[in-house]
C-alpha cells in the first residue's frame, strides 16, 4: 500500500496533498472518459449561471447528464448559461432546466426545486452541487458591520441550510452532494476575511453532519481552486486556475472512482491518480478531515 509522505509544495502560495499540482483540466478528469459518464443522471447546481457553477454544468453536459438544472437569481444570466450548457452536449441528450431563485428564501427555493424536478419528469436528483455563495468586501472583525454580518449569514449559511433541507426529499438513493467550499476555511487567517472563512468552516461542519447522519449519501467538501469569478473580484485575489478545472474535477468526484473520498475535504488542484493510490489510507484515517491538529478525534 502506498503511504502518505506529504505535504508537498503545490504552487508558490499553497502546500499540496499530492506531489502533482494542477491549474488546468487534464485527461484523468475529462468528462469524455467513459468511467465518468453521467448518462441518465439528474444534476442540480445552485449558483449555476456563471463561474464555477456554469463550468460544472457544462462539464456534466459533456459527460452526458440527462438533466442539468441550474439555479440563480438573475434570469438573463441563467438563460445565457443554458445556451452554453446545451451546446456542450453534442449528442443533444442533456435537457437544461433553469429556475430563478434566491437560496436564502426557503419557500421560493422549495418551489424552484420542485419545479425543476417536475421539468425533469419527476426523476430523483442524483447529484447536488451546492455552489451559490456571496462575499462582502473585506473588513476587520472589530469594525465589521452587524448588518453585513447578518446578510452574509443569510446568504451563505442559511442559504446552504435551505438547499440541504429542500433537496433531501428529492434525492435519489446514494445521491452525491458536492459542497463547493474554500480553502480559506482552514488556511492561516487572511486579515479582513473572517466572516467568509467562519461561514465556510461552519458550512463544512454542516455537511460533515449530513454525511454522518445519512451514510448512504456521498458528501464531499471541495476547494475549487483560485478562479476568476465575481467573488474573486470582490476579494481582490487574482485567478490562478482555469475555471474548467473544478468543472471537470466535480464530474470526477461524483463518479464511482472517488467514492473513497466520502466525507472528506479535497482541493481540485490535487492529482486524482495520486489520490486514488492513497485511497485505503485516506478512507481509514482522519486524513483530509478538518480537525484539531495532533488530536485526531
Amino acid at each position: 500500500m502506498v503511504s502518505y509522505d506529504g505535504p508537498h509544495q503545490g504552487n508558490e502560495m499553497f502546500k499540496s496533498f499530492t506531489r502533482t499540482w494542477h491549474s488546468q483540466p487534464y485527461p484523468e478528469i475529462s468528462p469524455s472518459r467513459p468511467e465518468l459518464s453521467a448518462a441518465g443522471k439528474v444534476v442540480f447546481i445552485t449558483g449555476g449561471s456563471g463561474g464555477i457553477g456554469k463550468a460544472t454544468a457544462i462539464a456534466f453536459a459533456q459527460a452526458g447528464a440527462k438533466v442539468v438544472a441550474i439555479f440563480g437569481r438573475r434570469i438573463r444570466n441563467l438563460q445565457l448559461a443554458a445556451e452554453e450548457i446545451s451546446k456542450a452536449n453534442l449528442a443533444g441528450t442533456t435537457t437544461v432546466v433553469i429556475e430563478s431563485v434566491d437560496i436564502s428564501q426557503r419557500l421560493a427555493l422549495e418551489g424552484a426545486f420542485t419545479n425543476a424536478s417536475d421539468k425533469a419528469g419527476g426523476a430523483k436528483v442524483d447529484i447536488l452541487v451546492n455552489n451559490a455563495a456571496s462575499l462582502k468586501p473585506p473588513n476587520p472583525l472589530t469594525t465589521y458591520s452587524e448588518k453585513k454580518l447578518r446578510e452574509s449569514i443569510e446568504e451563505n449559511l442559511i442559504g446552504s441550510f435551505n438547499v440541504v433541507q429542500a433537496v433531501v426529499p428529492l434525492l435519489a438513493p446514494k445521491a452525491k452532494i458536492l459542497n463547493i467550499s474554500s480553502g480559506i476555511a482552514h488556511i492561516n487567517p487572511l486579515p479582513g476575511f473572517w466572516v467568509y472563512a467562519s461561514l465556510k468552516i461552519a458550512i463544512i461542519k454542516m455537511f460533515d453532519f449530513l454525511q454522518a447522519e445519512n451514510p448512504d449519501l456521498g458528501v464531499f467538501n471541495i476547494q475549487p481552486g483560485v478562479i476568476s469569478t465575481e467573488l474573486s473580484q470582490v476579494s481582490g485575489f487574482q485567478g490562478q486556475d482555469d475555471v474548467m478545472l473544478p468543472g471537470h474535477f466535480n464530474v470526477w468526484i461524483a463518479s464511482p472512482e472517488a467514492e473513497f473520498l466520502k466525507g472528506k475535504f479535497v482541493w481540485a488542484n490535487w492529482d486524482v491518480d495520486e489520490l486514488k493510490a492513497l485511497a485505503k489510507e485516506v478512507q481509514e484515517s482522519m486524513l483530509l478531515r478538518i480537525c484539531l491538529n495532533g488530536v485526531p478525534i
